[in-house]
């Protein structure tokens, strides 16, 4: 593990760049300091760009969303999200008869993520003794908690309905330090009620075999990802064998006691590291050149 002050120190290292999003670029609401820069500054130095996200919306919307930040697609190759991994594989479900899952769900999230599936033939159903699985998106405001959708799983692992969650995040952070919880700490519960969880995201294999693909199959050590988060990012670039860069200021900034612009004190961080066992090979407060 190195410290560095900025990505300048070990551009000529990488080639190609997998960005999380919340926590690195933004944190919903703005955009973190120097992130554009960065960004504009690896294009000029003719890297490639994907933005990795576990948002469980198509990558659509999430370009939509970082183009109002003034992240337009000049600075970058594709986005990949935890939505589109999902629309994926339930494409895939749907076109060999709904093998795996049936073809009626009951959704657990927010309203505005409810097009999810728009475009596939499944169905959206209201009461769980109908469904065939549960698609779980999170939850539906900034101040929820684990009390608003846990009945609802309660119910659901009454009926042994296999969870598809969207976000295995289990929260997201602000600037100012504000915690969001999200679909991960649902399906956390879910798994504890003896449910079936299948997560689309990072830290698992499939999107980063998704991103490998779709940049044409380059070697692994031209890859550097990107992320504030140790389970998600860091975890699934370390298992994927891809190095990587841990952002301290973004969902551990509480734990390691600093704001997202200050160094993290390396005691600290080695106890963070060795509570969660997940060790990144660089360190960085924040996204900078």
């Amino acid at each position: 593990m190195k410290k560095i002050g900025g990505l300048s120190e070990i551009i000529q290292d990488y080639d190609y760049y997998i960005f999380d999003i919340w926590g690195v670029i933004h944190d919903g609401s703005k955009l973190y300091p120097n992130a554009l820069e960065t960004l504009s500054y690896l294009r000029k130095n003719h890297k490639k760009i994907c933005f990795l996200s576990n948002a469980p919306r198509r990558a659509s919307k999430v370009e939509s969303i970082l183009n109002k930040f003034g992240i337009n697609n000049q600075l970058y190759d594709f986005v990949l999200s935890s939505g589109e991994s999902t629309f994926a594989e339930l494409k895939d479900n749907q076109d060999n008869d709904y093998k795996n899952f049936g073809k009626k769900y009951f959704y657990i999230g927010p309203e505005k993520d409810l097009d999810l599936l728009e475009g596939l033939f499944y169905q959206k159903v209201d009461e769980l003794d109908k469904a065939d699985f549960v698609l779980n998106t999170g939850f539906d405001n900034d101040n929820s908690t684990i009390h608003e959708k846990l009945p609802l799983a309660i119910q659901a692992s009454k009926f042994r309905l296999p969870m598809l969650c969207v976000n295995p995040d289990l929260i997201v952070v602000k600037q100012n330090g504000e915690e969001m919880i999200c679909a991960g700490a649902l399906a956390i519960e879910y798994k504890k009620l003896g449910g079936d969880v299948h997560y689309h995201g990072k830290p698992f294999k499939r999107v980063y075999e998704m991103v490998l693909e779709k940049f044409s199959m380059p070697n692994k050590d031209s890859f550097l990802a990107i992320g504030d988060g140790l389970e998600t990012d860091i975890k699934g670039a370390n298992d994927f064998k891809i190095n990587n860069v841990l952002v301290s200021g973004g969902i551990l900034a509480k734990e390691l006691k600093i704001n997202f612009w200050q160094d993290a004190n390396e005691i600290l961080l080695k106890k963070v590291f060795d509570k969660y066992n997940i060790f990144p090979n660089y360190i960085i407060s924040n996204l900078k050149i």
